[in-house]
């Protein structure tokens, strides 16, 4: 391992306030199953893991490993990822157990789900430890002065220290003290920070850890059926519905985890034993919250976030109840509310809701459908003394709904807020601070409607800023509880503690779903609130007035005519020119909307393929080998002359979509607009918006000139109308959201079947069971991607994510040749979009007849004959010599030096167990010039110091010690020979 200095901390067991110039790189592994009970662990347990395998490999400092926490610490990054991959922890799967107080089946209870904020912290947002000598020092990212809090009691319980010995600094990513812009999830911080302190504690060294979103969670809260009512005076702390008795007993709410904030993972996993809540919810109600429910844990439950979850459960239901007795619910609700400051507050809120809209004449419009809905909650917060304050809040929300489309929109909002510190203050009564249809309330109120499955949402931190920019978004709903208002200026928030935004808005929710349930009659029970759920709960009732055979009929017709007309026009071989513009005016488009089309270039890598080797950015000129001949990419840059500058966004769609230019000529299929047609209208708008505000490159790129009769554009109108679908990409609404974004970026923006597809004698794709099963791409086998999780070289999914993150994973090799710049686009994009991608890639199904092909290749090669042993013996000399003098220096295992990044094991490597030699050909001969990460180092090539013999004894010597199991590839010297006359003419 190579030397690293580390400062000494103080002699008097302090730590600085200055952020150590060199640090470790820490890693924690989670397990498979997390589960927590309110006091104890009960997820995965830790059965082996390779400790002494991982401590050998070079630059790992040590492993690490407490009870079920294990995790590793290496003097890089890229170091501590592959010694995390060697440590292959082999876990016991958690016993299913039974929740305890469960006295009513599931099938009598009703399921109510609120969907957690998944936004991921900044790129780069890293927290630092350092523990030594009973102290400890810790560099957080900018936050609120309660999660402060919570992370320093977190981290001495972790450490069992004192919270004195805990020292807080706040640092940006420069090492300098300010604000982020885009603060991680409270309960992200707090892993990351206790990540840190562990690992550091093991080692005595400052580590950092990257803060990383864990998996998005949906909070499902079950109540019983609403059949059994609350009625006046019963008995709120009942445990059993009595469904039998006049007075029935009240609902019992219990969620999936218990009714309290989660410890750190790294404390749930290394105190299994005694891990306790860090913080309780604070709602109150006169519902009985049942405790000690057991199941998996959301892990982004933050307190707040169990607060509202509970109010938009408890609320709905209590609508619910009052339509199942013939009630209105509104009077309902009000004659359940106890006498005192809730009922007070409630009764203002609805005064102030009677009142008429100045200019509303109370009918929906347009043949929506209007509602209105009620809701209100009780929290318990602390205050700047610390001090136990009740607040109280109630909402009023009116909607209307489109019934054919199910859109909703909120159209009014009146909400107040009354505290027991008001009241203490200046006496009571007082009456309570009601807004009416305050911007930033209605904002909020219509962050929870939603579409359908969001398969084109582009998330990044600027997009994230300019939400909160623009205030479409409190901090609460967003991500901690905590208010920009509290977070910037009081400076004094601790455990517990919610903004106002935070207790005005928790009956958001619920008062939206009544409302939807008043206009409607439909029931909502997941929030944000689905409309096309909504659409398809509509239209079921519109069914039977669409039985009229003759309407159906005519129905039919116009469909049938309107596809003819289609089909005769893509047909057509001669497309019009469309008329030259002056161009958009790009001041038009936000910069939401070019930053989002700023992220669909990178996820479809246009630079990668319009960009001539040394030329500008997207001025095209780039050749692309075909077997029918050379294509030259084109300008892409908003130049009026030699570009895309005179374009209209028609000309755009048209050419992304159906492979037309503006001046009629059809497009050769090498541009993948076979992909491209797959983008929705408002990525494709995006796109165009951000191609035409970057700086316009005349550039005059070479003409693409092929032999006939593939120069005779219009046979590719016929090509078109026999392989292309032009059809945007359509959600299955059967599929989660991840997969259905991962499908449509492999499908769409990021074009995957264009490398990994085999395609037939014309040039198109493979479709069918040959989807993504193996292509090639400028001399290199881009290898199947369709049976990544089969095989004995199968791929896990947190694998396949670190190579499309990193491109590098220490079981299958770095991303070299064309996959390099693929990496480079996918760097652009959240950590969401890359777990989408291989949540779908790892969901398709495996190649037909993969499975006996794999068979074949893992057959024994037969014996040689006894006369060539002798040369086989001699060429296995050779090769094994060159690697030695070559290759043995950076790729042998052990604890050498860290020379060139990271040290590929190259018997784990992909290309060396792979059907074909050519990849691994392509690497000797040419290196990794450009890697696709800068961590990753780079590789010398040797096409001038090795002649073609040589290369195929190394890579037959590569082949027989490191995939012993595969048979040797044939006589490999034509394949160099072809590889490197290739590398000569690029």
């Amino acid at each position: 391992m190579s030397a690293h200095v580390f400062a000494a901390p103080p002699a008097n067991g302090g730590l600085p306030a200055v952020l150590p110039a060199d640090v470790l790189h820490g890693i924690a592994l989670r397990p498979p199953e997390l589960a927590w009970d309110g006091l104890r662990y009960r997820g995965s347990r830790l059965l082996s893991a390779r400790l002494a395998e991982a401590a050998a490999l070079a630059g790992v400092v040590a492993p690490v490993q407490r009870e079920q926490f294990i995790g590793v610490v290496a003097v890089t990054l890229p170091y501590a990822r592959q010694a995390a991959a060697e440590l292959a922890p082999v876990w016991q799967s958690a016993k299913a157990r039974e929740r305890p107080g469960m006295s009513t089946s599931d099938s009598e209870r009703v399921r109510y789900g609120l969907r957690l904020p998944s936004a991921e912290p900044q790129a780069g947002v890293r927290v630092t430890a350092w523990s030594v000598d009973g102290h400890a020092g810790v560099w957080l990212p900018a936050c609120a002065r309660g999660v402060q809090q919570i992370v320093r009691r977190e981290l001495a319980a972790v450490l069992q220290l004192p919270e004195a010995a805990i020292r807080l600094n706040i640092v940006d990513a420069n090492g300098a003290t300010a604000v982020h812009q885009n603060m991680p999830h409270p309960l992200d911080l707090m892993d990351a920070a206790a990540d840190a302190a562990l690992l550091s504690q093991a080692v005595g060294r400052p580590v950092c850890v990257a803060c990383r979103a864990e998996a998005a969670d949906e909070l499902v809260l079950q109540t019983h059926q609403p059949a059994a009512a609350l009625e006046p005076g019963s008995n709120a702390h009942a445990t059993t519905p009595d469904v039998e008795s006049a007075r029935t007993q009240p609902a019992i709410l219990w969620s999936d985890a218990s009714w309290a904030m989660r410890p750190s993972l790294a404390r749930l996993l290394s105190q299994p034993g005694q891990a306790r809540a860090s913080a309780q919810a604070t709602v109150r109600s006169d519902f009985a919250v049942q405790a000690g429910t057991r199941a998996a844990l959301p892990l982004r439950a933050s307190v707040d976030e169990l607060n509202a979850a509970q109010v938009f459960a408890q609320e709905s239901l209590w609508h619910e109840q009052a339509l199942a007795h013939g009630e209105e619910p509104l009077a309902w609700r009000l004659r359940h509310l106890p006498e005192g400051p809730a009922l007070e507050l409630a009764r203002q809120v609805v005064e102030r809701a009677r009142l008429p809209i100045e200019g509303d004449d109370g009918a929906p419009r347009s043949g929506a459908l209007r509602g209105t809905g009620f809701a209100t909650a009780q929290v318990q917060c602390v205050d700047e003394t610390g001090a136990a304050r009740t607040v109280w809040s109630a909402w009023v929300a009116e909607v209307t709904v489109q019934p054919l489309t199910g859109q909703v929109d909120v159209t009014r909002v009146v909400a107040g807020h009354d505290s027991q510190h008001l009241r203490q203050v200046q006496g009571a009564p007082v009456r309570a601070a009601i807004e009416h249809q305050s911007p930033r309330l209605l904002a909020n109120a219509r962050r929870l409607l939603a579409g359908p499955p969001v398969f084109d949402d582009w998330g990044s931190p600027a997009l994230d800023a300019e939400d909160e920019q623009h205030g479409a978004l409190s901090r609460y709903e967003g991500r901690d509880g905590l208010s920009r208002r509290d977070t910037a200026e009081d400076g004094v928030l601790v455990q517990g503690q919610l903004g106002m935004d935070g207790v005005v808005t928790l009956p958001a929710a619920a008062a939206i779903a009544n409302a939807i349930q008043d206009a409607t009659g439909v029931r909502l029970r997941q929030a944000p609130f689905d409309s096309e759920q909504l659409r398809l709960a509509l239209a079921s009732r519109r069914r039977e007035r669409m039985r009229n055979p003759l309407r159906r009929g005519w129905v039919w017709l116009a469909a049938g005519m309107a596809g003819v007309a289609g089909l005769a026009a893509a047909l057509w071989p001669v497309k019009p020119a469309l008329p030259l513009t002056a161009g958009p005016d790009v001041s038009l488009y936000s910069s939401r909307a070019i930053e989002r089309g700023r992220l669909v270039a990178a996820a479809g890598d246009c630079v990668a393929c319009h960009t001539a080797p040394g030329g500008k950015a997207n001025a095209g000129g780039l050749a692309l080998d075909t077997p029918f001949g050379t294509i030259y990419t084109t300008n892409i840059t908003p130049d009026n002359e030699t570009g895309i500058g005179r374009w209209s966004y028609t000309a755009f769609e048209r050419a992304m979509r159906q492979g037309v230019h503006q001046d009629g000529r059809q497009l050769y299929p090498a541009f993948p607009y076979t992909a491209y047609a797959k983008l929705s209208d408002a990525d494709m708008q995006a796109l165009y918006g951000y191609l035409m505000s970057q700086p316009a490159v005349r550039a005059e790129p070479a003409k693409t000139q092929l032999a006939f009769p593939f120069n005779f554009r219009p046979l590719l109108a016929g090509w078109n109308a026999l392989f292309h679908d032009a059809t945007p990409f359509t959600p299955d609404a059967s599929r989660s959201t991840e997969w259905l974004r991962g499908a449509y970026l492999v499908q769409g923006a990021g074009h995957c079947a264009a490398c990994h597809s085999p395609r037939n004698r014309l040039g198109a794709e493979k479709t069918g069971v040959h989807y993504l099963a193996g292509g090639e791409a400028e001399g290199w086998t881009a290898p199947a991607l369709n049976q990544l999780a089969a095989g004995s070289r199968a791929w896990t999914g947190e694998e396949l994510f670190q190579y499309l993150r990193t491109g590098y994973s220490p079981r299958h090799g770095v991303a070299t040749g064309p996959m390099a710049p693929v990496i480079q686009g996918l760097a652009e994009l959240p950590d969401s979009d890359v777990r989408a991608i291989t949540t779908y890639l790892l969901d398709l199904p495996q190649a037909a007849g993969s499975v006996e092909a794999k068979a074949a290749e893992a057959s024994p090669a037969p014996a040689p004959a006894a006369a060539t042993i002798q040369s086989i013996q001699g060429r296995r000399a050779n090769g094994e010599r060159v690697y030695q003098n070559a290759c043995a220096v950076c790729h042998e295992a052990g604890s050498g030096p860290t020379l060139f990044g990271v040290k590929p094991q190259l018997n784990a490597n992909t290309n060396l167990h792979a059907a074909t030699p050519d990849n691994l050909i392509q690497v000797i001969l040419n290196g990794i010039q450009n890697p696709a990460n800068d961590e990753l180092g780079y590789m010398p090539g040797f096409k001038h110091s090795l002649d073609d013999r040589q290369i195929a004894d190394l890579v037959g010597y590569l082949r027989e010690r490191h995939a012993p199991g595969k048979a040797a590839w044939p006589d490999t010297t034509n394949t160099i020979s072809r590889l490197r006359e290739h590398a000569e003419l690029n």
